[in-house]
């Protein structure tokens, strides 16, 4: 899991407004994976933007579908009034000229056994940025 346009917003909110959003983002998934997963889930934090969940291959779609659902309605109480009723935020470009950025989303990619081979952790986490990186573009 990566929060998309998360450094557009820490740049124009701050590093702690970013910590907020980094706090609200495991919080929400712990709270999907308590109602939706099962009592052996793993969620950790990679790091910066990224997540890791560890879950069943059956439950994986519906975690998935939910917490895409409520970070994308619940991500926009981080945001400004003027920012959520535009739908971007302004970050500083080159040369002074202001950039539109989007709001935050998430991508999410899911690797299974069944859809992928994989030998070690190295090739799991490959595939699941790739993975995840078309969840991005689409």
């Amino acid at each position: 899991v990566r929060i998309n346009h998360f450094e557009a917003f820490k740049d124009v909110y701050g590093f702690v407004a970013g910590s907020d959003v980094v706090r609200f983002t495991g919080m929400l998934a712990n709270e999907i994976l308590d109602e939706l997963g099962t009592p052996n889930d793993f969620l950790g934090h990679a790091g910066g933007d990224n997540f890791i969940i560890i879950t069943t291959e059956e439950k994986a779609p519906a975690i998935r579908q939910r917490l895409n659902a409520r970070f994308a309605e619940e991500v926009l109480l981080h945001y400004s009034f003027m920012d959520r009723e535009q739908g971007y935020i302004q970050v500083p470009g080159a040369g002074g000229q202001g950039e539109k950025a989007p709001l935050m989303t998430l991508a999410m990619g899911i690797v299974s056994p069944t859809d992928y081979e994989f030998a070690d952790i190295r090739e799991i986490t490959e595939i699941a940025a790739e993975v995840r990186r078309r969840d991005a573009d689409r």
